[in-house]
């Protein structure tokens, strides 16, 4: 006998992952009813998929929260496709549940996503527990269901600190590539160079780094693509290529989140570039020279100009601000 949870309808995930959102319209209403905590807990409990369509539509509202306007001319197309729940009519009279329908818009025409801009940072707690630190720059889709936690980095720098869940494994996309984890503590970059490059350091735990097409499980021994990585570690790699592993310092590669840039013998050009991922002032260095010159210190991720005027004092350079752009320049010879 065929089981009817084996292979669910269309019809069938629409009208769960509609339910979902209008439970999570309604948590989030001032005016909620007392025994709404325990009815959404009877509807999780009723099907596995409930909880992993919950998961989704919570990420989802958070990353979309405040964004009304943008969905509002999405939502009625989106409600012609999906069947009427149950009791979607006693709860279509509430205001919170309008914002429940916009949230829902973007939940079928597109992922759930979190966006940092210039300059921006933020901690975000998933529904699982799992906390995740964008960098400035960043953009991270989330595509949770019922198997595995699915993350893509789509650019910029995150931080993932994972709840343990051993039957539903944590995996972040990176290119052609995958980071997978159960419970643990990761930073994975997207590198800013011509060619997609990455770097996934290790904070504690265990990860994997594997090719896309590698199951969603933990491996317990290295094979041919894939790399086990012990805390402390480092892989970064371009494109497919094997990549390289080195130990830098924890506090050095996630210095950000305290608004520092730690460099250590860092070319001037790499400095420059660092500083760049933040804000609207960019760094340019007009000499290959300059660009070799190594680089120390502590520095504050907000203040380009103080870097640019500390390198000049340092090497003798020259420093011109040109409103949106600092060049560093060579001195004008006398």
């Amino acid at each position: 006998m065929t089981s009817r949870m084996a292979r669910p309808n269309k019809d069938e995930l629409r009208r769960i992952r509609a339910e979902a959102v209008v439970w999570i319209a309604e948590l989030h209403d001032p005016h909620r009813e007392r025994d709404l905590d325990a009815r959404v807990n009877q509807w999780l409990a009723e099907d596995p998929r409930h909880k992993a369509a919950f998961d989704r539509a919570t990420a989802l509202w958070q990353s979309t929260e405040g964004a009304e306007s943008t969905l509002r001319s999405r939502a009625f197309a989106w409600m012609s496709r999906v069947p009427r729940a149950r009791f979607w009519a006693p709860v279509l009279a509430g205001g919170a549940v309008f914002c429940g329908i916009l949230v829902a818009a973007a939940f079928y025409l597109s992922d759930a996503r979190l966006v940092t801009g210039a300059g921006e940072q933020r901690t975000v707690e998933l529904s699982d527990g799992t906390q995740v630190s964008l960098n400035a720059n960043s953009r991270v889709l989330l595509q949770y269901d019922d198997r595995v936690r699915k993350v893509t980095l789509a650019r910029g720098e995150a931080l993932f600190d994972v709840a343990k869940q051993s039957a539903r494994p944590f995996v972040v996309v990176i290119g052609e590539r995958k980071v997978i984890a159960i419970g643990t503590s990761f930073l994975v970059r997207r590198e800013e160079s011509g060619a997609p490059a990455y770097a996934v350091t290790l904070v504690e735990g265990r990860v994997a780094v594997e090719p896309l097409s590698g199951p969603d499980v933990l491996p317990t021994v290295e094979s041919v693509g894939l790399k086990l990585l012990r805390p402390g570690e480092r892989l970064r790699f371009v494109g497919d290529a094997p990549g390289a592993v080195d130990a830098p310092s924890i506090a050095k590669v996630t210095a950000w989140q305290h608004g520092q840039l730690i460099f250590e013998d860092t070319s001037l050009a790499e400095a420059a570039a660092e500083f760049n991922r933040y804000g609207a002032v960019k760094l340019l260095i007009d000499s290959p020279r300059i660009a070799r010159l190594r680089v120390g210190g502590v520095f504050r991720i907000g203040d380009p100009s103080s870097f640019a005027q500390a390198m000049a004092s340092a090497y003798q350079l020259r420093v011109v601000d040109q409103g949106r752009r600092i060049l560093i320049t060579e001195k004008i010879s006398r």
